[in-house]
């Protein structure tokens, strides 16, 4: 019933306090993103859209270019006529040399909505650059989310088997102690440094633990992997608070890509179609060149005015076929943007459940630990007595630390499940 209570609750638009958060760790997050490559790739990726968008909208302007030409003709044109009334004929020859230069000026009237699509479409993949970015900074908070609990609960593991350590010598020393004068066997004794070595070992275990933890975490802010990185001494509990709403769903950099995707196959098409729409042009060209104007052998200023229009009359059905496969690009678009917004919907209310079931598991483990301590607590005391064995104080003692590190495990279940959650609803702070 209990379970269910929780989680009616998180149905009902409750989710953990994003301000109970460490300090360390949103300043770790604040590093691993200035460290990440891939974020920087990604940040590059939008600089470029930005001048692709520059570019396409430099379609809209005149276009002026330069020629410059030169030309020597071994044998040159002859031309001879004889004309009524004249004695000689009249000769033209054409000379060795032509050479000049010229400009044209070209500016596009109208292209069928070509200029326009490739604008269009260059915002649309600045908008894909853009939420690619947020795609990878989401993920790279998650990422360092999960490795900082998994080394602060390293660490925590670290003081517990110390804690343990030092119980299992203050046991042995006790022993001794009784040993000297009598009142135990020795083979408690040895029962107990037996005990006190494993102690040993896992401690060892757990610091090795720990430091691999940490480096990994150096990894991802980009800190020397040696350097001590400071983490909190133990996983907090999750706190609950019922100040944000869940309708987070459409925010997800997934769905925001699978929507570029449809406005891009839209303007993709409306690109292909321009290409079957008439094109008209207006230029202007003006050359200075020899042989000039009336024949002059001098170079001569001209210039030329003109319009140009290109329509396409027949494609033997072409255009009807690249419809169609744009047609079906789109629909396919469609059906990736319902796929991704199922799976975001999934993963919201999976995250939901599992940080509900996690809480409580943490409450479960917690109330174990209390019991635990108080067992251990009167083992001690009956064996200062007399009236229980060694054995059944070191089970205690191994009682107590299974429950302290369960309880670990569950505090660091249910950072993980917080973790899935802001992920899935991408609430990380900017």
């Amino acid at each position: 019933m209990k379970k269910e209570i929780i989680i009616c609750a998180f149905a009902l638009c409750v989710i953990p306090s994003f301000s109970q958060q460490s300090e360390l760790l949103k300043r770790y997050r604040s590093m691993a993103l200035n460290y990440s490559h891939d974020l920087k790739a990604a940040e590059k990726n939008i600089s470029a859209s930005l001048e692709v968008e520059q570019m396409a909208k430099a379609d809209l302007k005149p276009k002026l270019s330069g020629d410059a030409n030169f030309q020597y003709t071994g044998k040159p044109i002859q031309l001879t006529l004889d004309l009524p009334g004249m004695e000689t004929p009249v000769q033209f020859e054409g000379r060795d040399m032509k050479y000049g230069a010229s400009l044209t000026l070209l500016q596009p009237l109208y292209t069928g909505g070509r200029i326009l699509e490739t604008i269009r479409i260059a915002k649309h993949q600045q908008s894909q650059a853009a939420h690619q970015a947020e795609l990878f900074r989401s993920s790279i908070c998650y990422q360092t989310d999960i490795q900082y609990w998994s080394t602060v609960a390293r660490k925590e593991v670290v003081s517990i088997t110390t804690d343990f350590r030092n119980s299992i010598a203050s046991l042995v020393k006790t022993i001794r102690e009784r040993e000297e004068v009598g009142l135990v066997d020795p083979q408690d004794r040895l029962m107990a440094e037996v005990k006190l070595n494993e102690a040993e070992y896992q401690l060892l275990q757990a610091q090795s633990n720990f430091e691999t933890g940490r480096m990994a975490l150096n990894s991802l802010i980009g800190v020397t992997l040696q350097q001590p990185s400071a983490v909190d001494a133990s996983v907090p509990k999750v706190n609950i608070n019922d100040g944000i709403g869940l309708s987070g769903e459409n925010s997800r950099p997934e769905v925001k890509l699978a929507l570029d995707n449809i406005k891009l196959a839209e303007s993709s098409m409306k690109l292909t179609d321009s290409k079957y729409k008439p094109q008209l042009y207006i230029g202007i060209d003006g050359s200075y060149s020899s042989p000039g104007y009336d024949f002059h052998s001098d170079l001569d200023p001209n210039y030329a005015v003109y319009l140009k229009l290109s329509v396409p009359l027949f494609e033997w059905g072409k255009r009807k076929s690249e419809k169609r496969v744009s047609n079906n690009r789109i629909g396919m678009a469609n059906d990736q943007l319902n796929k991704v917004e199922d799976a975001v919907r999934l993963e919201t209310e999976t995250a939901r459940v599992s940080l509900a079931q996690a809480i409580e598991q943490v409450e479960l483990s917690e109330n174990s630990l209390h019991k635990a301590g108080e067992n251990e607590q009167k083992a001690l005391e009956r064996y200062a007595e007399g009236k229980v064995s060694v054995v059944e104080v070191i089970e205690a003692q191994t009682y107590r630390q299974t429950s302290q590190l369960n309880y670990v495990q569950a505090k660091v279940k249910a950072q993980g499940a917080y973790s899935d959650l802001i992920r899935s609803l991408n609430k990380y702070e900017n």
